[in-house]
C-alpha cells in the first residue's frame, strides 16, 4: 500500500469496512471488537493514528515496535480472540505522522472476543451475541459462502502428506522466522489456521475443504473434487492447441500447484529487473507473485470448470471459477478486496507469496508498466474471474487521427481526444494492426458488450459481423455510416469523456439543444451501466461536476470486454 492508497481510505471516511483508531503509543480499548466484527462480516481495514473525524495524527513512532508486537501476540491468543486472526500490521509514513494500517480479512469462521460476537454494521461494532435471529444468519451466511470451510468428518490426518507440512513450516520460516505458527506441530496448526473446525450449528467437527487442499495427498483431493484441474499452456505458434504445456494437468495440492504454475511462468517469460529504492526487483516475480497466487486463493474449488494460465504471444490469461461480489471491470483505486478463501489466504501470506488483502490488484498495477512500458493489467469480476496481463502495449492514441475523424466530430475537440485516446488501452493482440484491423475489432466487442447492458438501449440491428461491415460505405472513414445513430452517439459521447468533460461541451461536440434529453437518453444510461462517473460524485448537482470514463468505460472503448 502506497501513501495514495492510504489517502484514498481516509477520504471514504468510516464506514462498513473502514475504521479510524486515535492511538499514540497503545492499543486502543475498543481495537478487539472490530477486530472481530471485520473477521465476522465483510472484512475491512483499521488505521491507528487517524481520529474519528479523518484526521491524521499519527502513532509515536518509538511505539511502532511494541503496538505490532502486542497486536500479533493478543490476536493469536484464544483468551483475547477465539478462534485466533492473524494480521501483519504494517506502517505508512504520512506527511502528518505514521499510520499503522491492520487490514482484517473476512472470516469463514465466527469469531469472539472475551466471549462477546460482534458483528459490524455501517461504522459500529454490534454486540449480537444474545440476538439469536442475527446469530442463526451469520452462521448460515458464513457455512453457505466460504466453501473452503466445508467440514469433511471422515477426513483424517492419514488423508494428509506429511511432508508438506514439513515444506510448510519450511516456507513460513523463510518468510518470517518469527511467525507463531512455527511452534505448532502439525494437529496445532490445523487447529490455529482453522483449518479444524467445529460447526456449532450441526455439530460436526473436523478437517476442512481447506485443509485438504493445501496438505492432502493427491489421491484425497482426486476423491473430493474429481473434476478439479489447473491447466498451464503455452500458444505461440500453435494457436489452436499449444507449443508447450502442464502436463498431465496439476490436481495435486496448492502449494505444489502454485511452485510449478511459477516455474512454467519462468520457463516462458523474460527476466526483467529494475531498482526500487537499493534493491534489484525482478519484475516478472513481483507480477506473477501476484497473479498466480490470486488465481489460487480466490478460485472456487466445488466448481467443475478447471483454472487455465495460457500464455500467448501478446498477453497471458489466467481464468478461474469464482463466486463474483458484482459484474465487470476491478479498478485498482475504487476496489473493496474480498478474500474470496479467507483460509487459505492466511497460508499464502505466511509463505510470502500474497501480501494484504488487495495487494494482487495494486502490484501488479504497479509493475507492470515497468515490464512493458505502458500497459496495464485487466481483472475481470464475473462468474469465470479473467486476468489479463498484456506483453505488448497499443492504444487507441495510436490510431486517434484516424478514430477522430472517424468519429465526425466539431475538431474544436480533437486535442481533448488526442490526449484523451492515449489512455484507452487495446488488446495486445492489436500491437501491429492497421486501423481498419482495429475497426474490426472493436465494432463487434461493442455491440456484444452493448446488447448486455440493458440500460443503454443499445441499437441492437447494428452491423457487427466483419463481412457484413465491409459492405457498408466509407465504414472506415466515417462513425455515421458504420454506427446506428443512438450508438453512434453514445460511442462519441464516451470517447469524449476518456477525459472529463462537461455536459454543455458534450452537447456543443453533437450540436445538440436539449439538455434534459440529452441527460436522459445518453448521460444517464452511460452513467447506470457504470460506464462514466461524475468527477465530484458526492455533490450531483454541483455546477463544477463534469463526466469521466470509469474503468469498466475504458475496457468498454478499448475492445478488452469482448469474451472471445
Amino acid at each position: 500500500m502506497e501513501i495514495k492508497d492510504l489517502q484514498y481510505l481516509i477520504n471514504q471516511g468510516e464506514g462498513l469496512r473502514i475504521e479510524f483508531k486515535d492511538a499514540r503509543n497503545s492499543v486502543p480499548s475498543s481495537f478487539y471488537e472490530t477486530v472481530v466484527s471485520f473477521s465476522n462480516t465483510d472484512g475491512g481495514t483499521m488505521l491507528l493514528g487517524v481520529d474519528d473525524e479523518g484526521k491524521v495524527k499519527g502513532i509515536d513512532e518509538t511505539a511502532e515496535v511494541s503496538l505490532t508486537k502486542n497486536i500479533i501476540t493478543a490476536l493469536n491468543s484464544r483468551d483475547c480472540i477465539d478462534p485466533p486472526v492473524y494480521v501483519q500490521p504494517f506502517c505508512i509514513n504520512h506527511p502528518n505522522g505514521k499510520v499503522m494500517v491492520i487490514q482484517i480479512p473476512a472470516s469463514s469462521q465466527i469469531h469472539n472476543h472475551s466471549g462477546i460476537i460482534y458483528s459490524r454494521d455501517f461504522e459500529s461494532d454490534l454486540d449480537i451475541t444474545k440476538n439469536q435471529q442475527r446469530l442463526s444468519d451469520l452462521y448460515l451466511r458464513k457455512r453457505n459462502f466460504f466453501t473452503e470451510s466445508i467440514i469433511y468428518p471422515h477426513l483424517t490426518m492419514a488423508d494428509l502428506d506429511d511432508s508438506l507440512f514439513e515444506k510448510a513450516f519450511t516456507l513460513i520460516r523463510n518468510n518470517k522466522s518469527d511467525h507463531p505458527w512455527l511452534l505448532a506441530n502439525k494437529e496445532q496448526l490445523l487447529r490455529e489456521a482453522t483449518l479444524w473446525r467445529k460447526d456449532f450449528q450441526n455439530g460436526l467437527e473436523g478437517l476442512t475443504l481447506a485443509a485438504a487442499l493445501i496438505f492432502g495427498k493427491d489421491e484425497t483431493i482426486q476423491s473430493l473434487l474429481p473434476a478439479y484441474k489447473v491447466e498451464g499452456m503455452l500458444r505461440k505458434e500453435n494457436i489452436d492447441r499449444y507449443d508447450d504445456r502442464i502436463n498431465p494437468p496439476l490436481r495435486t495440492n496448492l502449494i505444489d500447484t502454485y511452485l510449478d504454475l511459477k516455474a512454467f511462468v519462468n520457463k516462458h517469460l523474460p527476466e526483467k529487473f529494475f531498482m526500487e529504492r537499493d534493491q534489484r526487483v525482478d519484475l516478472r516475480d513481483k507480477i506473477f507473485r501476484e497473479v498466480v497466487g490470486n488465481a489460487i486463493v480466490h478460485r472456487e474449488y466445488t466448481s467443475a470448470l478447471s483454472t487455465e494460465l495460457i500464455i500467448t504471444a501478446s498477453e497471458v490469461v489466467i481464468t478461474n471459477p469464482n463466486k463474483p461480489y458484482f459484474h465487470g471491470v476491478i479498478d485498482p483505486l475504487g476496489f473493496n478486496p474480498y478474500p474470496k478463501n479467507p483460509n487459505i489466504r492466511k497460508f499464502f501470506t505466511a509463505f510470502g507469496w500474497t501480501d494484504e488483502i488487495g495487494s494482487g490488484v495494486r502490484n501488479t498495477n504497479k509493475y507492470l508498466p515497468l515490464y512493458v512500458p505502458g500497459a496495464h493489467p485487466l481483472f475481470l469480476e464475473n462468474d469465470t474471474f479473467k486476468t489479463v496481463i498484456p506483453l505488448r502495449f497499443v492504444n487507441l492514441g495510436t490510431y486517434a487521427a484516424s478514430f477522430i475523424n472517424w468519429l465526425e466530430l466539431d475538431e474544436k475537440f480533437n486535442d481533448h481526444l488526442k490526449s484523451g485516446l492515449a489512455g484507452i488501452e487495446l488488446p495486445s493482440a492489436c500491437f501491429d494492426y492497421t486501423w481498419e484491423q482495429v475497426l474490426l475489432q472493436l465494432v463487434p466487442s461493442w455491440h456484444q458488450k452493448g446488447t448486455e447492458l440493458k440500460s443503454l438501449d443499445w441499437y441492437e440491428n447494428q452491423v457487427f459481423v466483419e463481412n457484413e461491415i465491409k459492405k457498408v460505405p466509407s465504414w472506415h472513414k466515417k462513425g455515421t455510416q458504420l454506427l446506428k445513430k443512438k450508438n453512434w452517439y453514445l460511442m462519441g459521447i464516451l470517447s469524449l469523456c476518456s477525459l472529463p468533460i462537461a455536459q454543455s461541451d458534450l452537447m456543443a461536440a453533437f450540436d445538440y439543444k436539449n439538455a434534459k434529453t440529452f441527460r436522459d437518453n445518453y448521460l444517464k444510461p452511460l452513467r447506470e451501466s457504470g460506464l462514466i462517473v461524475f468527477t465530484i460524485p458526492e455533490k450531483p448537482t454541483d455546477p463544477d461536476n463534469k463526466y469521466v470514463v470509469t474503468q469498466q468505460g475504458k475496457a468498454f472503448l478499448g475492445g478488452l470486454l469482448n469474451k472471445k
